[in-house]
């Protein structure tokens, strides 16, 4: 589906594939499309990648939008399966993995498409993320940039934990970060082909910061874009007090530090992680969530039934490296947000990285 720009350009610009996963989004899908209508950037495809939804948003997209492709993946693979199989069919140099449960400002491609075409290095952008419900917030899973810190625990800029920020201006300057958001992840189709895609044993949670990672290591760059704002629903896909979103947090997050540290830190930081879950699992239950200390565990006993199969990905992942683990400092924190959170009371992220 093409939609026209509302201001005249000099150069033709590349096509940019907005691909919208689907899954039950029936309620979000009307306003989200609606929005994509007024993007100021052209030219622009939008498909919908559909994971078997069963509450009658095809048939809607089909009378209501029938210029937008569906590609209907037969059964429910998950957001790295979806992906990894629609990416390839997208016709455009850029492709950009959009959430359903958005809404989009007119502007919020522009200035992500003029980085990643002026800036070779650059494979991945995201715009600012908003929340849906109170826009003058960031939102949580977004913010203006992600960020990692030594143990795998992520933040953003405008989120820490689950404090949130109000956006006041603080965080507009376009940086290199160590990951964009996966609710409007935009992507050299290239890039994300030759990276080998998403991790599709994540079916879900912390897929796009491994891809990321994946990135950094190939001496590909990651960036923000906060020109460009996105409004996502929080948890309209899995809410967040749910025992299966918690579960694949922690169990990805093992996940992807074991595929892509370097030995060395490996060997020191997986310990720690070891130790600060283990916490959290004894603890939780006096806090009153003993969910939590279920997921936790759930996780970490996945995670050491598939070892071997995790020792192969990992030999793949540490095979591509071109860059140390020293290199990505500035964005993968050499601290711990436990710590500086919960003890030194550290709770917005210019106070983890203050400006010098």
């Amino acid at each position: 589906m093409h939609f026209p720009s509302s201001g005249a350009t000099t150069t033709p610009a590349p096509l940019v594939s907005i691909i919208i996963l689907n899954y039950n989004g029936l309620e979000f899908l009307p306003r989200c499309l609606e929005s994509l209508r007024k993007t100021t950037y052209s030219p622009i495809e939008i498909v919908v990648a559909d994971n078997l939804s069963t509450d009658g948003s095809l048939a809607y997209l089909r009378e209501s939008w029938p210029d937008v492709q569906i590609i209907e993946l037969g059964e429910n693979r998950g957001y790295s399966g979806a992906y990894n199989r629609t990416v390839p069919q997208a016709s455009g140099e850029y492709c950009v993995l959009l959430n359903f449960d958005v809404e989009v400002e007119p502007n919020w491609l522009e200035q992500a498409i003029e980085m990643l075409e002026s800036l070779p290095q650059v494979a991945a952008v995201q715009p600012k993320l908003k929340a849906y419900q109170h826009h003058d917030r960031f939102e949580y899973s977004g913010g203006s940039g992600g960020f990692l810190d030594a143990y795998g625990f992520p933040y953003v800029r405008g989120r820490i934990f689950d404090s949130i920020e109000t956006d006041k201006g603080q965080y507009d300057d376009p940086v290199e970060v160590f990951w964009a958001t996966g609710a409007a992840l935009v992507v050299r189709k290239e890039s994300f082909i030759k990276a080998g895609g998403l991790d599709e044993d994540f079916f879900m949670h912390m897929e796009e910061l491994d891809f990321c990672w994946r990135l950094w290591l190939t001496g590909q760059r990651v960036m923000v874009a906060p020109r460009g704002t996105v409004y996502h629903w929080a948890g309209a896909a899995l809410s967040a007090d749910r025992f299966r979103k918690m579960y694949l947090n922690h169990r990805n997050s093992l996940a992807m530090l074991f595929k892509n540290y370097e030995l060395r830190n490996l060997a020191f930081r997986l310990p720690v992680r070891w130790f600060l879950d283990w916490t959290a699992i004894l603890s939780s239950p006096l806090r009153g969530e003993p969910k939590r200390s279920a997921a936790i565990l759930a996780a970490h006993l996945h995670f050491l039934w598939n070892v071997p199969r995790l020792i192969i990905k990992r030999r793949r992942v540490q095979a591509m490296r071109t860059v140390s683990d020293r290199e990505l400092e500035h964005v993968i924190a050499p601290l711990s947000l436990v710590w500086r959170y919960f003890v030194k009371k550290q709770k917005t992220f210019s106070q983890l990285h203050p400006i010098s």
